[in-house]
């Protein structure tokens, strides 16, 4: 294998911009050598921002799997073209590095997951609270008993306004049904990962989802409480519609807590006993996902998210959903390698 692996970006939105060509140039060993999209003209923003002015461009995805200019590619387009855009990679063995969610249905989750393994390439889920310092941090401190043991976890993660209008102004498809979008599995699919880091395996959700705004079809307001394998409890609000925004982490443990606010600052632990009181956690540093993917598809380790925790990480958005809509406790399904972290 090249020294030098080379990567095909496949929609040059902002999850392109802001992730996945900053993450790559900064990983080291990647050369991104081809870009798609069906707007050329972002690709010629990306080209002449990220100075990939030499670099193919493609307006046909296929065109670029068949290219054979590239080893891998990162899937950033729309929610609804993860699944297709995944499975033609992967038959044209390529690695896969996929934006969350995966896919819109966990039977579309498990056939993304078998043809990568019949094709014998990596499937990596963005799942990106995962390569984050300040949450890293908070699970480790979990882990090792830093508070016990975790009986409940709280997240709130709430803005006033939808990312079709804020984060990626134009980009519709962030709140179109047609398109598989909704706060459910663009927020929440990352949030119930990090309870579920935090807390282990999820037995079963209750769920209510609205939509609150009269021009999306999608839900934008969502509360979800867990069960967890562990006895424990967590409760999981997310809002586009919450005047001003909020955003805060909670963990509760026997022996102790751990609170985090969204800015990623000042992660507060305190312990119970004479020796123990208020203090403040620093974040360590940890690789990024595209630092990873390079080191799964080396085989020096295994992928910190492979397909079968977006499909996992999937179950627990569907199950809320399917909790609202019944109006009944869903038992969430258990999966091979449950109890990895």
């Amino acid at each position: 294998m090249s020294d030098v692996l080379r990567v095909g970006i496949v929609g040059c939105g902002m999850i392109a911009k802001k992730n996945h060509l900053p993450g790559f140039a900064k990983a080291g060993g990647w050369k991104v050598t081809a870009l798609c999209d069906v707007r050329p003209e972002r690709m010629a923003e990306k080209a002449e921002e990220f100075g990939l002015a030499e670099v193919a461009r493609f307006e046909k995805d296929t065109d670029l799997f068949a290219s054979g200019l590239v080893d891998a590619v990162a899937i950033c387009t729309p929610n609804d073209c993860h699944y297709p855009q995944t499975l033609a990679a992967c038959a044209a063995g390529l690695h896969v590095l996929c934006e969350k969610p995966m896919a819109g249905s966990l039977d579309q989750c498990t056939r993304m997951i078998e043809a990568a393994k019949k094709a014998g390439v990596v499937l990596q889920i963005n799942q990106s609270i995962r390569y984050n310092a300040a949450y890293q941090t908070i699970v480790r401190k979990v882990r090792e008993g830093a508070i016990g043991d975790p009986f409940h976890v709280r997240c709130i993660r709430a803005g006033n306004g939808t990312p079709n209008k804020g984060w990626s102004p134009g980009a519709d498809w962030f709140v179109q049904k047609k398109h598989e979008g909704g706060m459910l599995v663009d927020i929440g699919i990352h949030m119930a990962d990090l309870l579920r880091m935090i807390m282990g395996p999820a037995t079963k959700v209750a769920g209510l989802v609205d939509t609150r705004l009269p021009d999306i079809d999608v839900p934008d307001n969502i509360s979800a409480l867990y069960r967890y394998a562990n006895g424990g409890t967590g409760v999981l609000e997310l809002s586009w519609t919450l005047p001003g925004g909020a955003g805060f982490l909670e963990v509760y443990g026997t022996k102790g807590r751990i609170r985090m606010g969204f800015a990623g600052k000042d992660i507060q632990l305190w312990q119970d006993g004479p020796e123990g009181g208020e203090s403040v956690l620093v974040p360590e540093p940890c690789p990024s996902s595209q630092v990873v993917f390079a080191r799964a598809i080396r085989g020096e380790e295994p992928s910190w998210t492979p397909g079968e925790y977006g499909r996992r990480a999937l179950a627990l958005c569907l199950g809320a959903l399917e909790s609202s809509e019944t109006g009944k406790w869903i038992d969430l399904p258990a999966f091979p390698g449950e109890n990895l972290c």
